[in-house]
This record gives structure tokens, C-alpha cells and sequence, in this order.
């Protein structure tokens, strides 16, 4: 089965790419810049940029399913997730790839809640800042493929940090404060399979 994983080289990314080679999967790495992996017959790194459809069309191409380990943390705009999606939806029913998985942080409320007053207030105070932007960023990825036709399902992560657990849960509820970038990685790949939380949400927290 071939995977295509946008945001590879990232530090959740690499992990994905790492995980799914050793799983078996072949793997379309797709990166802005920087090929740091290590050769596999397994594995094409197509550069390329998220905002371009005719890049995303070509990386997507052949693949099955669809992991986005795409953040926008560190980008100019912090509209990453969003845009990105604005692609590679389209193109995904264009080739009829049904399957995507997504990353986004805990922070952003899942498209079928109704924010709280408290979510709603947080967000305003953090509008004009990066956590904000991101907060926003992350819902309205959500809110896209909820619009979609496609098998689509987001995971939402609280702070990662470096690790090498891999045990975790899925709750649709609060989770923990922090999850190692493992279990992170492994949750997103066993998705590909499971559609327990098909169209849905699920916060990813540890055991």
C-alpha cells in the first residue's frame, strides 16, 4: 500500500515517514526543501510546495491514503493547515483517494462543537497573536474536510515532546497535557485502518 505524508520532514513527520517503512507501507515523502532521509526502495521524497494543486496532484498520485503532518507553527501567515487542505481535497476526489489522516493541536474545538464561552473569549484574546492564528488555522482545516466527501479524520495533539513511548489513547474528551512525538506518530498511522473515528476528532492522549 503507498502512503503519501505531507510535512515529512518535520519532527512528527520523519517519524511517520520512519514508522510507515518499517510497517511496510511505500511511502511519497513530501517536503518543501530538505530530503534528510535515508535511501529506501521504499521511499520517494517529492519536493514541492503545499500551495501549489499541480505539486500536490503529483504527490499524491498512485497513493491510497493521505497522512498531514503539516503544522503551522514557525510559518509567516500560520495558515498552513487550512491552505494546504484547499489542495489536496480537491485533488484527493479528483483521483478518488478516499482515506486522509490529519494532525492539528488540542487547542483548536473539533467542527461539530459549539465553542464555550471560555474557547470563544481565548480565542479573541489570542487573535492577534501566533497561538491564535494556529488555534483557527486548525479549525478551519477541520472544517474543510467535515465539508468534504472524503474518509477524513483529525487527531488532536496536546504539547509533544521527544520520547520514544508509543502507547497512547484516543478520547474525545480532555486527554493529558503532553504526548510523546512517537505516540503521536503511531496513533496517525494506525488510523489508516481503523475507522472507529471516522469523521471525527479524537484527542490523543497518553496511557
Amino acid at each position: 500500500m503507498q502512503i503519501t505524508i505531507f510535512g515529512a520532514s518535520g519532527k512528527v513527520g520523519s517519524l511517520v515517514v520512519e514508522e510507515a517503512l518499517r510497517r511496510g507501507f511505500s511511502v511519497i515523502a513530501f517536503v518543501h526543501s530538505h530530503d534528510m532521509f535515508v535511501p529506501s526502495n521504499k521511499l520517494r521524497v517529492v519536493k514541492g510546495d503545499i500551495y501549489n494543486e499541480a505539486d500536490v496532484q503529483d504527490a499524491i498520485k498512485g497513493s491510497a491514503a493521505v497522512v498531514s503532518c503539516l503544522g503551522s507553527w514557525g510559518t509567516k501567515h500560520r495558515n498552513v493547515l487550512a491552505s494546504a487542505m484547499r489542495a489536496i481535497i480537491p485533488a484527493m476526489e479528483h483521483q478518488k483517494i478516499g482515506r486522509i489522516v490529519t494532525l492539528t493541536g488540542s487547542g483548536a474545538a473539533a467542527p461539530s462543537a459549539k465553542p464555550g464561552v471560555a474557547h470563544s473569549a481565548l480565542l479573541k484574546l489570542l487573535t492577534p497573536f501566533p497561538a491564535g492564528k494556529v488555534f483557527r488555522d486548525g479549525e478551519e482545516h477541520m472544517k474543510l474536510l467535515a465539508a468534504s466527501n472524503l474518509g477524513w479524520t483529525t487527531l488532536r495533539s496536546p504539547i509533544m515532546t521527544s520520547g520514544n513511548k508509543t502507547k497512547y489513547r484516543l478520547t474525545l474528551k480532555s486527554g493529558s497535557l503532553t504526548i510523546p512525538r512517537a505516540a503521536v506518530a503511531t496513533a496517525l498511522l494506525d488510523q489508516l485502518d481503523n475507522k472507529d473515528y471516522l469523521h471525527q476528532t479524537p484527542i490523543i492522549s497518553g496511557v
